[in-house]
């Protein structure tokens, strides 16, 4: 007889197999109801809804003439505010009379500094070096800030004011007890520059109050300031062909004479929808400055609905940099979005119904189709309702705290709920763990 045939090892192969068959029938059971789940935590976000643009800029600009011959030298920085009539340049004979006035003057400036902390230094009692120290600090960081926005006058302004409280402590600590070795050494240098100060043929003023630009780029007149919100598709796109016009050689610089000036900008059809007019947005210029610029659009002008449209922005806030542009890329912030970040993956629609009742005590049953997602509640996941506030192709910004009395579902999505992103025949209490 074969060993096949031995009644014993006959039953433990059956057995075997019998116990293959229960296995397998219990996982393919165990495997329906308790299928894997793909999760990832909600997390708390801000988006910009934003639009990139190539933008040009337009202001109300006067040519400023210099009427005397000779070397000049700007008093006022670009970006700068200037009153009708203040001082914009002064007009010298020669280079080296220019040169000679403004290092005397900031002999003066500097010698005036020290003479006013030589002073101090006998009346005033001194803070904390840990304060001065903060102090330092913070006006590096202000003239480092100034440094990036290129405001020229601010960064001269910001350097006296480190080098000051420099010398501040300096005294406070002991490690200086005066500066008049300093100041003897500045006075030498005044003498050795003569007394006769750099001779001055005259001075050039501004034509209007505005913002003053030492520079000019040929299309201060391309377009019209006072008919900047009429402007066409067909209008900006000409000014791309346009060339620069060539300026006086007399001309030292522009009064931008409107605080207000204006970006004007072709966007495509679908986007022009999402800007309307009077509304308020942001605008950066990020090869210019990183600074948000508050504007506003004054005008979305499109020939038909399935257009390109010339969108108008006006702003009226002004720095060097800003003072310079004529062309530049643009983004414009439409607005920003906080609430709870979920995977565009996670949203789905389920019928929900809900038991509502008026004011007259009735009762109904009003049943909806819902935006939500699945989140792990237990051993078992649930769908909650979401209020999307913003959503792009990868993800869906939610509310946070919405209006629980319009909700469909008892709750809705929190921060760090476990929300699924990927599985297999999901609904709403389905056991996954």
């Amino acid at each position: 007889m074969g060993i096949l045939n031995h009644p014993i090892l006959k039953r433990i192969i059956t057995i075997i197999i019998v116990v293959l068959l229960l296995v397998f029938i219990g996982y393919q059971i165990w495997r329906a109801n308790h299928s894997s789940v793909v999760t990832e935590a909600a997390t708390y976000a801000s988006i910009s809804d934003t639009i990139q643009a190539e933008g040009v800029i337009i202001r109300d600009e006067t040519l400023v003439q210099q009427n005397t011959a000779g070397v000049i030298t700007y008093d006022i920085s670009d970006g700068t505010k200037i009153a009708k009539d203040g001082l914009i340049a002064t007009v010298y004979d020669t280079a080296e009379d220019a040169t000679t006035q403004q290092r005397r003057e900031q002999l003066e400036s500097q010698l005036a500094t020290l003479k006013e902390l030589n002073s101090a230094r006998t009346t005033t009692t001194y803070t904390n070096p840990d304060n001065l120290d903060k102090d330092i600090h913070t006006k590096l960081y202000t003239m480092l800030y100034s440094i990036h926005e290129r405001g020229r006058d601010q960064i001269d302004s910001d350097k006296d004011s480190v080098l000051k409280s420099i010398n501040t402590r300096q005294i406070a600590t002991g490690q200086v007890t005066d500066f008049n070795a300093k100041i003897q050494s500045l006075q030498d240098q005044l003498t050795a520059l003569g007394s006769v100060k750099g001779t001055k043929k005259g001075e050039i003023k501004s034509p209007s109050s505005g913002y003053f630009v030492s520079s000019i780029d040929g299309y201060e007149s391309a377009f019209s300031y006072d008919n900047a919100t009429e402007l066409t598709v067909d209008d900006l796109k000409a000014e791309k062909d346009q060339q620069a016009k060539i300026q006086d050689s007399n001309v030292i610089g522009k009064i931008c004479d409107s605080y207000n000036w204006y970006v004007a900008c072709i966007v495509p059809a679908d986007t022009a929808t999402r800007l309307k007019e009077d509304t308020q947005v942001s605008i950066q210029l990020p090869f210019v400055s990183s600074s948000d610029i508050p504007a506003t659009v004054a005008a979305v002008n499109q020939a038909e609905g399935a257009s390109e449209a010339a969108v108008i922005l006006r702003c009226n806030y002004m720095s060097d940099a800003l003072s310079k542009v004529r062309d530049e890329t643009i983004q414009i912030n439409i607005n920003t979005y906080t609430g709870i970040r979920v995977s565009q993956q996670s949203v789905r629609f389920q019928t929900v119904s809900k038991e509502v009742t008026d004011e007259n005590g009735n009762t109904t049953t009003v049943t909806k189709d819902v935006k939500g997602v699945y989140i792990l509640y237990g051993n078992s996941i649930k769908f909650v309702e979401i209020v999307p506030l913003y959503s792009s192709n990868n993800y869906v910004i939610c509310d946070s705290d919405p209006d629980t009395s319009e909700l469909m579902t008892s709750e809705t999505l929190t921060l760090y709920d476990e929300v699924v992103v990927g599985g297999k025949d999901l609904y709403d209490g389905k056991l996954v763990k």
